[in-house]
């Protein structure tokens, strides 16, 4: 009877993770799937428009760092609140986050827009890109006004147990987006052709659109918070204070990642274009495989919260555990398939027989890093949950900078080994981080950080 009851009580507990998950991970997909239509879009207008594009937003993705450690900070205060039952300092808590992140955001926006040139040209940009990028950036920058506000109340709402609304506003945002690039870049339907610059404001008003969409449900308290309009009429300073705490080590992680991956690629890209084409194939594949396991940290973080929240900090731990297996069920599953048919992932993308080698290669060690992967994605959702985000930094410190960028200078620049070794070092960072943050995890110490 106790084995059935302990079978039931699990079968319950995987049943609510993937509940949390499943829109994430459809939401991820979405956007992904978004993205290749709006670039095969711009595609048609060219080199310089691709250009254009891809050089002229990529450095306000550091500016981007500060609005996802905020959204870190917010998904573990609101859990918190959600699991102690005080739901109306959980509201106050998302209104506080959401009215800080909107100054914030007006002032990066602000700041595309107005020095959209200088960003253009900083980033390399040939003298006809420049003109090209400047033009997308302005049309650009509302919509990050509108992107970072959603990335602030998709937290608040996943910390409260629901991940549909951001889901269905994707939806929603990407359906808005594909119709207006159509129309606003080769200008159908009476409309002008605006090219690069119609697919910035197709973006913006995509962006626009999702916004509104969670903002009304907030303000309806339909998602599990209800938003009161007197919350955000003052700065409750206290509280912006612990948002910080938590969100300013959240945020370095996050730029400490997006620069390892910058210059990881600047390593790479010192064995030539072909190397540089099969790590773009091997990452896009690899997409298949991480972007759904997104869904399963952000159960892990919402659950964590709440029992934390309601003082089961065991609950807790066993909600972190149950995240972390099915994840690697999944990415150990990704994994054996890359390893096994490699080559059935990379013919998707080309026929190039040299490329098609090189990454089958590299689409193996890719297979053998998914199950550390998983688990260290998962903990590091284990812990962000618990809002001990320090603990994070300090692992993607190491994993990031000391082992993954270290060895890759050692053994691609120094050794001059071939690209494979690239990604032996990346191998090496996630088996550091998955054996690091288990360990953390299993010895419980976030289970007592006050936040």
């Amino acid at each position: 009877m106790a084995e059935q009851k302990t079978l039931a009580s699990r079968r319950a507990l995987n049943r609510t993770i993937l509940l949390l998950a499943w829109p994430v991970m459809a939401e991820m997909l979405l956007q992904t799937l978004a993205q290749m239509v709006d670039m095969a879009m711009v595609g048609r207008l060219g080199q310089a428009a691709i250009a254009a594009v891809g050089l002229s937003f990529r450095p306000l993705f550091v500016g981007q760092a500060i609005f996802l450690g905020l959204g870190v900070a917010t998904t573990a205060l609101v859990a918190r609140f959600i699991g102690a039952g005080e739901t109306r300092m959980a509201a106050r808590t998302a209104a506080q986050s959401l009215l800080t992140t909107s100054v914030l955001a007006l002032s990066l926006a602000a700041f595309g827009f107005l020095f959209s040139r200088e960003i253009t040209a900083f980033m390399g940009a040939e003298p006809d890109v420049i003109d090209l990028g400047a033009s997308y950036l302005r049309a650009l920058s509302p919509g990050l006004f509108f992107l970072m506000l959603s990335t602030i109340m998709t937290s608040s709402l996943r910390a409260a147990g629901d991940t549909k609304t951001s889901f269905y506003a994707g939806m929603v945002a990407n359906t808005v987006n594909v119709i207006l690039n159509y129309t606003l870049i080769f200008g159908h339907f009476g409309f002008p052709a605006l090219g690069v610059q119609g697919a910035a404001i197709a973006t913006s008003i995509g962006h626009f659109a999702a916004a509104s969409i969670i903002f009304a449900t907030l303000l309806r308290g339909r998602g599990g918070l209800h938003l009161n309009w007197p919350d955000f009429t003052t700065l409750d300073w206290p509280l912006i204070g612990r948002l910080f705490r938590i969100g300013i080590p959240a945020a370095l992680e996050r730029l400490i990642m997006s620069l390892s991956i910058m210059l990881h690629v600047k390593i790479v890209a010192t064995l030539g274009t072909t190397a540089v084409a099969v790590s773009t194939l091997a990452g896009n594949i690899e997409q298949l495989s991480f972007m759904p396991s997104i869904g399963f940290a952000v159960a892990a973080s919402t659950l964590v919260g709440q029992n934390l929240g309601a003082r089961r900090p065991e609950e807790a731990m066993r909600s972190g555990w149950a995240a972390t297996r099915l994840c690697a069920y999944f990415m150990g599953t990704m994994g054996l398939l890359f390893i096994l048919f490699p080559t059935f992932f990379v013919r998707i993308y080309t026929d190039d027989p040299a490329v098609i080698g090189a990454a089958a290669q590299i689409l193996r060690i890719v297979g053998i890093s998914q199950l550390p992967q998983a688990i260290g994605f998962v903990s590091s959702g284990v812990l962000r949950g618990a809002g001990d985000t320090k603990a994070v930094l300090a692992f993607v410190f190491l994993g990031n900078v000391i082992i993954r960028l270290g060895l890759s200078y050692v053994f691609v620049v120094g050794l001059g080994w071939g690209l494979w070794s690239a990604y032996a070092a990346v191998f090496s960072d996630w088996i550091f981080r998955g054996v690091a943050l288990y360990q953390w995890v299993r010895l419980g110490r976030w289970q007592k950080v006050a936040v």
